[in-house]
């Protein structure tokens, strides 16, 4: 009973397959020649691909009893925070004294080089830019 049903589907197979032939152009045939070669080409390297790498696995199984034991607990860390400063919410009378005030007292006056016709320095209080 086997045999007659698989020489059944072998003969429906090959009659589906002449049919489809005939009716298919060239072009197309040789694209459907194509991908089932390469089909078949995949086969065998899709076979030592898993062969070779089913070997590894086994081989490199052995753990160790230090392997076995849980990570060590990772540290804590506890950042602290500096206090405020003035300037960054505190109250600025409380602190020290304003910054800009120290530098305003005793900083020069700025000098200015005028690049042009006549090369020559100007101060800070000086608003003549001609």
């Amino acid at each position: 009973m086997r045999r007659v049903i698989g020489l059944t589907v072998l003969v429906a197979a090959v009659a589906l397959a002449v049919v489809i032939g005939q009716r298919m152009s060239t072009d197309a045939m040789a694209v459907a020649v194509g991908v089932v070669f390469g089909v078949a080409a995949s086969i065998p390297t899709s076979l030592l691909v898993v062969a070779a790498t089913r070997g590894r696995r086994d081989e490199s199984y052995h753990l160790r009893r230090d392997e076995l034991r849980p990570p060590p607990p990772a540290p804590q860390i506890y950042v602290v925070n500096p206090g405020s400063q003035p300037g960054q919410g505190a109250v600025p009378w409380l602190g020290t004294p304003d910054n800009n005030s120290l530098y305003a007292a005793g900083q020069p006056p700025r000098r200015f080089k005028v690049v042009g016709e006549d090369d020559r320095w100007l101060e800070g209080d000086e608003q003549n830019w001609h």
